[in-house]
């Protein structure tokens, strides 16, 4: 798969709350794209990955 621009190899069977987990973020401060698709927070857990996915993830960032 790729991330963000990026080859990343997961187990399969792995979710997209996978790959967050592994890029040490939180679906709460995250927004997702999935094969083009943005990706709802409730659907986080269930969306599965597999080879050839390409994920784009946005993390938010507070400041002022």
């Amino acid at each position: 798969m790729i991330a963000n621009g990026g080859p990343l190899q997961l187990p399969d069977g792995s979710t997209l709350a996978d790959l967050l987990t592994h890029l040490g973020l939180e679906a709460r401060w995250v927004v997702a794209e999935h094969n083009g698709r943005a990706v709802e927070r409730a659907e986080v857990a269930t969306a599965k990955l597999a080879d050839g996915d390409r994920v784009e993830l946005v993390r938010a960032v507070a400041g002022g």
